[in-house]
């Protein structure tokens, strides 16, 4: 008897389970999926048209032909990366324009990025919007790509006057991501809708204006703030007044990369914090004192990490500064590798296998480099 051997069949259910179990998909690979079978069509679509990227005005114009050709594709779209650069060679043509006018007329967005030439003067395109009031995620990022084989017709820096025009459009704002441009920040005349609970500054020069002005309205609900900057010194005053105007603050990231002996905010008129759980600073001159300072200013600090290669804190006194319990909430501390006597020395491992004992015995984990982000009930 001849037993004929069935092929293996995919239940369809499980390609929606497949594609969501990798955030690593290629283009190119949902192309392949969705020619396996029609099974596989919808899911790919959900995931390929969530948030597309676009990243010339060509890719612009292909995008809003395939929408106006299948209006279907527009109830997966949740959010978009536009940063388009035109070519050094020309100026846009009217199709490009007109694509760009039906791109920024999309209405249900949740999400919204601008770089490229969309972030030189980054507000113009935002009045061109039409839907903004669902849009609860905002980055623009005016990094340019320094290899030269992209060259726009448009000379100016990147750059956004935030007023309170652009503050209305976005009253369910709650994330905003700045990142690599000249920011300018009018103060409110009226009193601006926002809900904003987690702000980030990412080589910002403001060249006019207060910080806590970009959020006046948000200085209750604000819950995280995270700033790099090149020097501390234009930024601090910002940085003061912010923690000075948001009582909710739980989270500050602040580093600056210009590596000076600038000290922290923490050393001259420390601010309070009272319910900062994660702290980390990089990039300052920071002794013993600082850590003191710390302590006073953020009592209920959960996670601490103090980053950088100006760091004036020997080993012993990192190890007295845990058994003290300073921070009775503290649950994680992460530490250079060394200390800047100067000049930078490392730890031994015994150096640093004392202090993992200290912390050991206080419940602390300890960690070195990169800080990871963790939760924490209040204590």
């Amino acid at each position: 008897m001849h037993f004929k051997h069935r092929l293996p069949v995919l239940v369809d259910d499980l390609v929606h389970v497949i594609i969501e179990s990798d955030d690593h998909w290629w283009p190119r690979d949902f192309q392949r999926l969705a020619l396996i079978s029609s099974a596989w069509l919808t899911p790919v679509r959900k995931r390929l048209y969530a948030t597309p990227s676009l990243r010339s005005f060509r890719a612009c114009k292909l995008f809003a032909r395939t929408l106006s050709e299948n209006t279907t594709l527009l109830s997966y779209l949740r959010g978009l990366d536009l940063r388009p650069i035109a070519d050094g060679r020309r100026l846009l043509d009217a199709e490009e324009m007109q694509s760009l006018r039906f791109i920024l007329a999309l209405k249900g967005l949740q999400a919204i990025a601008f770089g490229g030439d969309l972030a030189v003067s980054a507000e113009r395109f935002i009045h061109v919007m039409v839907d903004t009031h669902a849009i609860t995620t905002l980055h623009i990022d005016g990094y340019s790509s320094s290899d030269g084989h992209a060259l726009s017709t448009v000379h100016r820096l990147p750059s956004l006057e935030w007023d309170d025009v652009v503050a209305f459009r976005f009253p369910h704002l709650r994330q905003l991501t700045l990142s690599n441009l000249a920011l300018t920040i009018h103060p409110p005349t009226l009193e601006r809708p926002s809900v904003m609970t987690r702000l980030t500054l990412s080589n910002v020069d403001i060249v006019d204006g207060f910080l806590p002005d970009l959020c006046s309205a948000a200085w209750d609900s604000l819950r995280v703030l995270k700033v790099v900057g090149k020097s501390a010194v234009d930024m601090d005053d910002h940085i003061i007044s912010m923690l000075e105007a948001c009582p909710g603050l739980e989270e500050l990231h602040y580093a600056a990369t210009d590596m000076s002996t600038q000290p922290s905010i923490f050393d001259e008129e420390a601010p309070t914090c009272p319910n900062l759980q994660i702290l980390s600073v990089s990039g300052f001159d920071v002794n013993p004192q600082t850590l003191d300072a710390i302590a006073r200013a953020c009592p209920k600090l959960a996670e601490l990490a103090i980053l950088g290669r100006i760091i004036r804190i020997a080993p012993d006194e990192w190890t007295l500064y845990v058994q003290s319990a300073k921070l009775p909430c503290l649950r994680r501390l992460v530490t250079p590798a060394g200390t800047n006597l100067p000049p930078f020395t490392f730890w031994s491992p015994d150096q640093r296998g004392a202090l993992q004992h200290a912390c050991q015995s206080r419940g602390i984990q300890l960690g070195s480099g990169t800080v990871e982000i963790h939760s924490y009930a209040l204590c």
